[in-house]
């Protein structure tokens, strides 16, 4: 599937959504994401796990009614979202797709707008791609052709997964134990 067809299909499935089911697709893609800053954390010694995941059990409190706060949380998500060009590693994009991908969680809390979900997604995608990337030019010398990496195995499971999310979640009255009951793996096993 080409990038603008994909586009198209989750900006679409997206805007049926209503708020709820936004924060708990967020939220899953979130805990996908989280390893992948948890190991840019312990290999950079840098970051804070623990924000994160403070991120992801508001996200859980929310859906289950709780009323939060999410000024000082969204203030320190930000402070634990790494700079790429201050870190040599590859893991720093990752980690970076991470931090970010939280703080739009919070933003989909705040916000009953289609936006922050599509970011997520996206997010989601570019982490596939740029791994795609890595492994059909180690060196980067950029001459892959687009349709070989929208081709690849890894990001046609990506958008399966994406639009699998999107069928699961819509219209489900129970996304709190959706989301707890969910077996979620990484989004990459290069931990």
């Amino acid at each position: 599937m080409n990038y603008e067809t994909y586009r198209k299909i989750i900006e679409e499935g997206s805007s049926q959504l209503d708020q709820r089911e936004r924060v708990a697709l967020c939220l899953i893609c979130c805990t996908r994401l989280a390893p992948l800053y948890s190991e840019f954390a312990r290999k950079e010694k840098w970051g804070d796990s623990s924000v994160l995941t403070k991120c992801r059990e508001t996200a859980n409190n929310w859906l289950k009614g709780s009323t939060v706060d999410l000024t000082q949380l969204s203030k320190k998500t930000m402070e634990v979202i790494p700079d790429t060009e201050d870190f040599s590693s590859v893991s720093g994009s990752y980690a970076l797709s991470a931090g970010v991908t939280h703080a739009y969680l919070l933003d989909q809390i705040k916000k009953d707008k289609v936006e922050p979900i599509i970011n997520v997604l996206q997010h989601c995608y570019d982490v596939v791609d740029f791994y795609v990337h890595e492994i059909l030019d180690p060196e980067c010398k950029g001459n892959i052709p687009d349709f070989e990496i929208e081709n690849h195995n890894l990001m046609a499971a990506e958008i399966k997964w994406q639009l699998s999310q999107l069928n699961k979640i819509r219209g489900n009255q129970n996304l709190h134990n959706l989301v707890e009951e969910q077996n979620i793996e990484p989004i990459l096993n290069i931990a």
